[in-house]
């Protein structure tokens, strides 16, 4: 059972055809991690499953309405406040327009090891490497 402090969250790696990830750049705004680069993340109601939690989050995030064509490995991160818990999923997608809202500023299409050459929030490469993108 998991301690109330641990906040759970899902990590929702879009990947096209080609290989190449979704990476989108965090508004200046937000509490964590303002103007870094991540994936499309979010968090997890307390009844909710991961596996439904990231089909929501992607819809509202993104608009892309999908299920995700495989679940990664659980990481843990303990670099903030509270532990986070983040539920890896990836989503196969051919998509050719993305829609940001007011969480993000700018997306790029990246090969995953080129996630390096980014400012990019803490353990993002532990989510690549939960789903052997890495």
């Amino acid at each position: 059972m998991e301690s109330k402090n641990v906040r759970r969250v899902v990590a929702m790696v879009v990947q096209r055809p080609d290989g190449k990830i979704l990476l989108l750049q965090r508004s200046p705004d937000r509490s964590y991690d303002p103007n870094k680069w991540s994936v499309s993340t979010g968090h997890i109601e307390d009844d909710e499953d991961p596996h439904e939690a990231a089909i929501r989050e992607l819809k509202e995030e993104l608009g892309i309405d999908a299920k995700p064509s495989k679940e990664g490995r659980l990481v843990v991160v303990d670099s903030y406040e509270n532990p986070l818990h983040v539920y890896t999923f990836l989503f196969s997608i051919d998509i050719l327009k993305v829609e940001l809202n007011l969480e993000h500023n700018d997306y790029a299409w990246i090969e995953p090891t080129d996630v390096y050459n980014y400012d990019r929030v803490d353990k993002l490469e532990d989510d690549l490497a939960a789903l052997d993108l890495l």
